[in-house]
């Protein structure tokens, strides 16, 4: 077995739609951990974010690693270390602001553990009233995860955000995104604009993915990008399935990701990523890498 490191999206790929992992999949992950393979948890999360996932794992313990924020931040367990790749600048944030305006959207500025939300009065209004039917938290649940997270409303007028901007968030429906999104991309094509959920969609720095944090992550860890198989769910998966040895898309993936995939495994409702390890385990990586699974 060639396959050296395991590199796993949460929302909808890892997780499941109740935000836990299944008993099955975790024990598939033990048994590769016992086998020497590395961790990666790959997300658009932050650290406090992931805690509830790599701390069960027992991943604080080992060689392993967190690619957080669309990997522009990696964290090495084993050498407590943390690296930073490029953020959005102040200025930036003023441009992307201007394409909330003009979209009517609400985009929500992410400064570490401070969360701006920028939205129209209007738009506001119908969010309070939305939890009060729904129980959608104001916040998305950003706040969760740690005592020191804040989400912040915004005047809506020009506000130059001195905090680094990790990345930038929009939230609409699905049928906004469905409309508009090429326009977004357009109007934004000085960042990577990536779908994460039907009503989800993520800014970031051009050139910083997961597929970027994995290669530095190579280098820490003393493996190559084909020695890794990595799980993926969404447009912020692709680069990062299109760049190791072996991609696995969910089940339950965005087409593009299937598209561009190896492997299409199992929904992260039925155990697909504990399936597609013990086929690893068990010897099939051949099969794997040639999509025979």
């Amino acid at each position: 077995m060639t396959i050296k490191c395991l590199a796993f999206d949460l929302d909808g790929t890892l997780l499941t739609d109740q935000k836990e992992i299944d008993p099955r999949t975790k024990k598939s992950i033990q048994r590769a951990m016992e086998q020497g393979i590395h961790i990666v948890i790959a997300s658009g999360r932050d650290k406090n974010g992931t805690s509830f996932v790599y701390e069960p794992l027992g991943l604080e313990q080992g060689n392993h690693y967190l690619a957080l924020v669309n990997g522009q931040i990696i964290y090495d367990f084993e050498k407590k270390e943390y690296d930073l790749d490029d953020v959005l600048t102040p200025e930036d944030g003023l441009k992307i602001q201007q394409v909330c305006k003009q979209f009517d959207i609400e985009g929500i500025f992410c400064c570490g553990y401070d969360f701006y939300s920028y939205i129209s009065e209007a738009n506001r209004q119908k969010k309070i009233e939305r939890e009060k039917l729904s129980g959608q938290p104001m916040d998305y649940g950003l706040k969760k995860g740690g005592p020191n997270r804040n989400f912040i409303d915004l005047p809506y007028k020009e506000i130059e955000l001195t905090q680094d901007i990790n990345k930038v968030i929009m939230v609409h429906t699905a049928q906004f995104f469905e409309k508009h999104l090429d326009d977004l991309k357009q109007a934004l094509s000085d960042y990577d604009v990536l779908l994460i959920g039907p009503e989800w969609l993520e800014i970031m720095p051009k050139g910083v993915s997961k597929a970027s944090a994995l290669k530095k992550i190579c280098k820490r860890g003393g493996f190559t990008m084909d020695e890794i198989m990595a799980f993926g769910d969404a447009q912020n998966d692709i680069q990062m399935i299109e760049s190791v040895g072996i991609g696995v898309a969910m089940g339950n993936a965005m087409e593009e990701v299937k598209a561009v995939a190896n492997v299409i495994c199992d929904t992260n409702l039925n155990n697909g990523i504990g399936k597609t390890i013990d086929a690893l385990l068990m010897g099939k990586e051949i099969d794997l890498r040639h999509a025979k699974l």
